[in-house]
């Protein structure tokens, strides 16, 4: 029961880190107007969510291998929940990317952490199901975001995005902080 619980809270997590790479482009047109940026430069809400994401993702498995599991995970939850709350207020365009920044590198952690996690935690017969519906969780994120993102845009603001996004990663981090444990080993690890 507990292995379920941590897939699904590592399925939660990892469906809305992803769903912040593509809500974006739906707001862009109105996150330009309220930060009063060009299109061009507004355009950078998506692209640099997407550099930074892809420039972490490297640096994650020395991570993994360094700082203990828990301490790693919820490290990272604590990261994308202030950078979802520096988008939620924003009031300019530097303090919108720097938050974006943030949300993308920890996302990145997030998502390659929940891989080794989930294959360390369960029997070696159970790896494909398991990434089956991993990976179900992080392509059906991105697909579904721009329309969840269209809806509440019509309804509310664009920054609806970040609270909502707040709300699933706090109650994430309030599940993991009881359900995780130390899973994958640490060692040193030497950089020629």
């Amino acid at each position: 029961r507990r292995k379920t619980l941590i897939f699904l809270n590592l399925i939660i997590t990892s469906f809305s880190s992803t769903l912040l790479a593509t809500a974006m482009v739906v707001a862009l047109p109105n996150v330009v107007i309220d930060l009063n940026v060009s299109l061009a430069t507004g355009q950078w809400v998506t692209s640099g969510f997407a550099l930074a994401s892809a420039v972490i993702m490297p640096l994650s498995a020395y991570l993994i291998n360094r700082i203990s599991t828990k301490r790693l995970y919820l490290g990272s939850l604590i990261l994308i929940i202030i950078g979802l709350l520096i988008c939620a207020v924003a009031q300019n365009f530097p303090v919108m990317i720097a938050g974006r920044v943030i949300q993308a590198a920890s996302g990145g952690i997030l998502s390659a952490m929940a891989q080794v996690i989930l294959l360390s935690i369960y029997s070696r017969d159970k790896h494909g199901t398991i990434m089956g519906w991993y990976g179900l969780a992080m392509g059906f994120g991105p697909v579904i975001a721009p329309t969840i993102s269209g809806i509440l845009m019509d309804l509310y603001s664009w920054r609806i995005m970040f609270v909502l996004s707040i709300v699933l990663m706090a109650i994430s981090f309030i599940c993991a902080l009881l359900l995780f444990d130390n899973f994958l080993p640490t060692k040193i690890i030497e950089i020629v």
